[in-house]
């Protein structure tokens, strides 16, 4: 009888919609980028200007704008790096990226943007405002050819007002055609050799142990500080962006979103497939990204693995040291205004140390979370964005949300299926019933000192 009683309270999700999104053919049947044929005149070449935010967001702003350019048979031309939250080390000689698939793929210029002048050279009305840069993808060959004729050397679209998204958070502009255009480009982002092999996956000492089957991001709450309610709205606006009707109750609920914001108090509860899920809190094994403003060892110890960049960090120090020139050699390395204006006359990586310490350990973490069969990631977060994206299409439902921020065919999220899930909310009466731990907000607004 309770078998069945629970079975009537179940809310059965909702088929997927028909998708509104144009599939992107025109009448011969052709797609809308194959379909237009660019008039031969002018440079046509499309940039951006850099958003104030950290890594992964500039991260994702790079391949909006690829994408932009690829769809509109433009070429991108990368803008400066010269403020810190700029910089990417994409310019730059470091042995960070390994660039060569994303250069023969697409067609990319490293070298004007670096020009202050290129900057000043880009006519106002060929800079979009916030409304026409969510347009321009949206609106098709008709639309593509005005901007074609009122800007043919350049198309700004801008992005200094914040991240290019279209409809919902962490959504991409365009029909399914151009969204999957950049889905492509996430296959050619890599990391050099020399730096890919410190993720925890290439490690000898932690292969056949288990951490390869579950990783995790940890993010405290909010973009840089503890910001508690910003992590947990930013959470529930964005599963109530993509999940349609009565699914937001199961897969938005307040457990949900809040455990999200401290992981490791609700470690269970955050893992939503039945397949990924062990009996007993100690025989998870995982591969961890953490902000580090909680101490996962804690509850963790000896659980977990986590990505280390030292090594790769001591090897370029030595390198630079043994070099016959070590000034000539930073000169070689340094590209970006940012990179070059901490290492001029320099023979140590000095001021720059800190940024290529904090840049190789963040996409360290990025890349950790790729490998693994089941991702615990963070709604609200570019990094666990980006790191879905990597992962691809063929792997979203081997997740907690990347299923959820992945549907280019259609307006919703697509819900994984029910049989195959755990941890869903089926009875909305009980969508308050959290664990002593996530009940006080107050809380988890501070973080505790070493001495408590």
């Amino acid at each position: 009888n309770e078998t069945k009683n629970l079975e009537q309270q179940i809310i059965k999700p909702e088929p997927a919609k028909q998708s509104i999104i144009s599939v992107a053919k025109s009448k011969s049947g052709t797609s809308n980028s194959e379909n237009i044929q660019p008039p031969q005149t002018g440079r046509r070449l499309l940039t951006y200007q850099r958003f104030g935010g950290r890594l992964n967001n500039q991260l994702f702003q790079f391949m909006t704008s690829l994408q932009h350019a690829k769809v509109l048979k433009r070429t991108l031309v990368v803008p400066n790096e010269v403020r810190d939250v700029d910089w990417t080390g994409m310019f730059d000689e470091f042995g960070i990226w390994d660039l060569e698939s994303l250069n023969n793929a697409y067609d990319i210029d490293w070298k004007t943007g670096l020009s202050a002048e290129f900057v000043l050279s880009v006519p106002k009305s060929c800079v979009l405002t916030p409304k026409e840069g969510k347009e321009l993808l949206n609106g098709g060959p008709k639309l593509w050819e005005e901007w074609d004729a009122r800007c043919p050397d350049v198309i700004d679209i801008a992005g200094n007002t914040g991240l290019l998204f279209c409809g919902k958070q962490h959504q991409f502009c365009g029909d399914y055609e151009a969204q999957m255009e950049v889905y492509k480009i996430y296959d050619h982002l890599k990391l050099s050799s020399d730096l890919m092999q410190y993720i925890p996956s290439k490690r000898e000492e932690f292969k056949n142990q288990g951490y390869d089957e579950l990783a995790i991001h940890s993010r405290r709450a909010g973009e840089g500080g503890y910001d508690w309610e910003l992590c947990v709205n930013g959470n529930g606006r964005t599963c109530r962006d993509h999940v349609g009707g009565s699914n937001q109750n199961m897969f938005c609920d307040i457990r949900t979103m809040k455990g999200n914001c401290a992981i490791w108090l609700d470690l269970d509860y955050q893992i939503k497939s039945k397949s990924a899920l062990k009996k007993d809190q100690k025989q998870y094994r995982f591969v961890l990204a953490s902000d580090g403003t909680h101490d996962w060892n804690v509850d963790y110890k000896g659980q977990f693995v986590v990505a280390n960049n030292t090594d790769w960090l001591t090897a370029l120090e030595r390198k630079i040291s043994e070099d016959a020139d070590p000034e000539k050699l930073l000169d070689t390395m340094a590209v970006s205004t940012l990179a070059r204006s901490k290492l001029k006359n320099e023979v140590k990586l000095g001021r720059m140390r800190t940024k290529l310490d904090a840049l190789t350990a963040t996409l360290l973490d990025l890349f950790s979370l790729v490998d693994s069969k089941y991702l615990v990631g963070a709604y609200y977060s570019t990094l666990s964005l980006n790191a879905c994206l990597i992962r691809g299409m063929d792997r979203i439902y081997d997740s907690n949300m990347c299923w959820m921020l992945m549907h280019p065919k259609d307006r919703n999220a697509v819900v994984p299926q029910l049989e195959e899930s755990a941890n869903l909310n089926i009875n909305p009466k009980q969508d308050d019933h959290l664990p002593p731990a996530l009940m006080s907000d107050v809380e988890h607004a501070f973080v505790r000192s070493d001495d408590g």
